[in-house]
């Protein structure tokens, strides 16, 4: 790092914690949470909530968003309810991840609202593709509102859950994917003769 901006960075730790210093320890919290005793994490929680709900950078509220999704305790919910609301997307995407993380009906719940409801496509592609990890008839539900988007790119996330999810495999077959999600049972593609294998494989 230049010298100039070193010396900046030290001088600004004398009156607080600069960005840098709190997105490296709220990094490394998370890449180790099992560093801290449930009592610990409890301590901290109030902490990361105060940065989820006030903080002005959105770097530091999605990072303490994943953050808490690390912590099983029940105390992180509400700011994690929070996040899935922030005005930023990209606070919306870590909070998406998040409930991902913490697995549950409530996350199934929120993330299928968030894939039916909100305005931002990148978002929604991060709850459609959280969904996979949820293996339910609810879960199929929710991702046949993705899949019957107009958008591509949320039709292809949807059909990645979906194989995740169901265990069958349509390949890129919207149709068949929808046929799937609506009850029916499409004939499963047929395996690529040998002759087509061949014919795939990039020889030069």
């Amino acid at each position: 790092m230049n010298p100039y901006y070193r010396s900046q960075w030290e001088k600004d730790e004398v009156a607080g914690p600069t960005f840098h210093t709190q997105l490296a320890e709220l990094r490394a919290i998370r890449e180790n949470p099992t560093g801290l005793s449930p009592d610990e994490q409890r301590q901290l929680i109030p902490t990361l909530a105060d940065i989820v709900q006030n903080s002005t950078n959105t770097v530091l509220r999605a990072e303490a968003t994943l953050t808490l999704a690390e912590f099983p305790a029940s105390e992180t919910i509400p700011t994690l309810q929070l996040a899935i609301n922030d005005e930023d997307a990209d606070v919306r995407i870590a909070a998406c991840r998040a409930w991902g993380r913490r697995g549950g009906p409530e996350a199934l719940d929120i993330l299928t609202q968030t894939v039916s409801s909100d305005s931002d496509l990148d978002v929604r592609l991060a709850a459609t593709t959280q969904l996979a990890k949820f293996r339910d008839q609810q879960s199929i539900e929710a991702l046949a509102i993705a899949l019957n988007d107009k958008d591509p790119a949320l039709q292809h996330r949807a059909v990645q859950s979906l194989k995740s999810v169901s265990g069958q495999d349509y390949g890129d077959n919207v149709p068949a994917w929808r046929d799937f999600v609506e009850g029916r049972s499409p004939a499963l593609p047929e395996p690529p003769t040998i002759a087509e294998r061949i014919r795939s494989l990039n020889w030069f």
